[in-house]
C-alpha cells in the first residue's frame, strides 16, 4: 500500500485531463460499468464525519473518500482498493483531488450546456473553489472577461490582479447584478441566502452553482430556478437531497421539471446552440464518481 500527499498529487493533475477522466467515468456510469453511493454524514457536537464511495469497473478500482469537518475546516482522504483481490492499493490525501475534480466537472458540464460563443464569466466568491473554477474556465473555455463579485474584497482584488498577469484577461470587481450578466455564471459561495436573482441573468446564460452543498444553504433564488429551461445535476441520486437550492425549491417545481443527470447529458453528446436564449442551470454537490476518476488518474500517473 502506498501513501501520497496533496503536494505529490497536485503535481500530477491538470483540469483538462481530469475533465477527460471524469467524462469517461460518467460514460461508464451511464453504461452501468461504474457505480457510486450517496454521501453519508454523522456528527458529534461540532465535529462531522462523512464518507462517499464509487466503483470504476473498467479501471478495476473502488474509491472511498472519508473526511472530517471541524470548525468549518475539511480534511480529505481517499482509499483506492483493487476490484480483483480487494487489496488496498493506496491511501491519498484528498484536498488537491477535491479542488481539481469540482472545477473539472463544472468545466465539463459547461462544454455541453453553455453556448459555444460564451466568452464572459461571472464569478461569485473568491475562495479556494472560486479560484480553481476561474482558472479552469479561463484555460478551457476561452474566457476573455471575468466579472468578480465577492464579500472578501481584498482576496477578490488579488484574484483579479493574478488573472490579468497570468492569463491577460479583463478581470475586475463588480456588483452582483453585473457579475450575473455574464455569458456563464459560477456561484462558489457557501451562502445560506441566495446570492443570485433570476432577473439579472441574460438570455442564453449557463449558471453553475457549486458552493451551496447543505440543506441550509442556497445560492439560487426562486426566480433563477423558474427561469431555467432545465436543471442538470452532477447526480440525481444525491444533489436533490443535499442542497438547499433544490430542497427548498418552490413547491412543485422539481416535480414539473425533474433534474437531469449529467451522465445522461454526456452520454447523449448534447451541444448547446450558439444562439440559444434559454437559461440552463448546473447544480453540483460533488459526488464519489468524480473523486474516484481523479484519484485513479493521479495514482496511475504517480506510478508511471
Amino acid at each position: 500500500m502506498k501513501f501520497f500527499t496533496n503536494e505529490q498529487i497536485a503535481a500530477q493533475l491538470d483540469v483538462r485531463t481530469a475533465s477527460s477522466a471524469i467524462r469517461e467515468a460518467y460514460l461508464d456510469f451511464a453504461r452501468g460499468t461504474a457505480a457510486m453511493q450517496p454521501r453519508a454524514r454523522t456528527g458529534i457536537a461540532d465535529v462531522k464525519f462523512s464518507a462517499m464511495s464509487a466503483m470504476l469497473g473498467r479501471a478495476g478500482i473502488a474509491a472511498s473518500k472519508i473526511y472530517t469537518t471541524i470548525d468549518g475546516q475539511f480534511r480529505f482522504y481517499i482509499a483506492l482498493l483493487s476490484l480483483e483481490d480487494g487489496a488496498l492499493k493506496a491511501l491519498m490525501e484528498g484536498d488537491a483531488i477535491t479542488a481539481t475534480r469540482t472545477a473539472a466537472t463544472t468545466v465539463l458540464a459547461a462544454q455541453y450546456l453553455a453556448r459555444t460563443t460564451s466568452s464572459s464569466l461571472g464569478l461569485f466568491g473568491s475562495g479556494i473553489q472560486a479560484r480553481a473554477h476561474v482558472d479552469a474556465f479561463v484555460e478551457q473555455c476561452d474566457v476573455r472577461e471575468v466579472l468578480i463579485h465577492s464579500r472578501d474584497e481584498n482576496s477578490a482584488r488579488h484574484l483579479a490582479a493574478r488573472l490579468k498577469q497570468e492569463f491577460a484577461v479583463d478581470a475586475r470587481l463588480v456588483d452582483a447584478q453585473a457579475a450575473a450578466s455574464a455569458d456563464m455564471v459560477v456561484l462558489a459561495t457557501r451562502s445560506s441566502e441566495p446570492v443570485l436573482r433570476g432577473e439579472w441573468l441574460r438570455p442564453g446564460a449557463f449558471v453553475a452553482s457549486i458552493g451551496a452543498t447543505r440543506p441550509d444553504q442556497r445560492e439560487l433564488d426562486d426566480t433563477s430556478l423558474r427561469s431555467a429551461s432545465r436543471i442538470v445535476v452532477d447526480w440525481t441520486g444525491q444533489a436533490p437531497f443535499e442542497t438547499g437550492d433544490l430542497v427548498l425549491a418552490p413547491e412543485g417545481l422539481l416535480e414539473s421539471m425533474p433534474p437531469v443527470d449529467l451522465s445522461s447529458v454526456i452520454a447523449a453528446g448534447e451541444t448547446r446552440a450558439a444562439r440559444a436564449e434559454d437559461i440552463v442551470i448546473y447544480k453540483a454537490v460533488g459526488v464519489a464518481l468524480q473523486d474516484a476518476a481523479v484519484a485513479h488518474l493521479a495514482y496511475t500517473r504517480l506510478l508511471s
